[in-house]
């Protein structure tokens, strides 16, 4: 009986994790579509977390051998991006950039193209970074997107891509040249996928559970041990 009962709890504690659990969904900017190369891959990630209902919070980080620029025309922007399942409007705020803070602005809906990375319909552009290598880079833009239904699984390939980013090479010497990466949709061939990582408070949940379902284990078998 007792046996059971502590089976049943084990099950609780694995369900209620489960049920509150939550996953980052990380993309890797592998692809690039740079004129004068961009051959040092991946050029970073692409974070999303779900916040709380209709809020995901985007975070895209480079590697130190890029940095965000300000495109010379209208075939490169900051960051490309397609939704789908969300109505009414989509609204970002709490906009941050580091190291060097920049000013990036959510464009109106439209067609934007990222020059060999097709058309998306939400983009954003900086309107401060620099055209060329820049001794204080910009290699991280956050923010909090807002829209009705809005999830991570909102955040859907335009048929090739699921984000695009314009970059500039800090050491062209090395192979980090200067136009768009993307990170490729779900099914394009040799994409892995976005990755699901666990939040550290989920496992952390967990975790105490299992070590307090052990300390009752040894409670409780310790009596019948001494019947023997």
């Amino acid at each position: 009986m007792k046996k059971s009962i502590l089976a049943g709890s084990l099950a609780l504690v694995f369900g209620v994790a489960s049920a509150c659990a939550h996953a980052d969904t990380i993309f890797e900017l592998t692809h690039s579509t740079c004129s004068s190369g961009c051959n040092v891959l991946p050029a970073g990630t692409v974070d999303l977390s779900q916040v709380t209902t209709n809020e995901v919070e985007v975070t895209v980080t480079l590697t130190s051998d890029y940095s965000f620029r300000q495109a010379p025309d209208s075939n490169h922007w900051a960051l490309v991006f397609d939704l789908s399942g969300v109505s009414g409007s989509v609204t970002a705020s709490n906009i941050t950039s580091g190291p060097t803070s920049q000013t990036f602005a959510l464009q109106s809906p439209g067609s934007y193209t990222d020059a060999g990375l097709g058309s998306f319909t939400y983009a954003f552009k900086c309107t401060t970074c620099a055209k060329g290598a820049t001794g204080t880079p910009t290699q991280t833009l956050s923010f909090l997107l807002t829209g009705t239904g809005l999830t991570e699984a909102s955040f859907v390939s335009n048929g090739s891509y699921s984000f695009g980013v314009d970059v500039v090479g800090l050491d062209q010497a090395a192979g980090s040249g200067t136009g768009n990466i993307g990170a490729p949709g779900p099914g394009t061939p040799g994409d892995p996928g976005p990755t699901p990582v666990p939040e550290p408070s989920t496992l952390l949940f967990l975790g105490t559970g299992l070590t307090t379902l052990g300390g009752l284990v040894r409670v409780r078998m310790a009596p019948a041990r001494s019947r023997q």
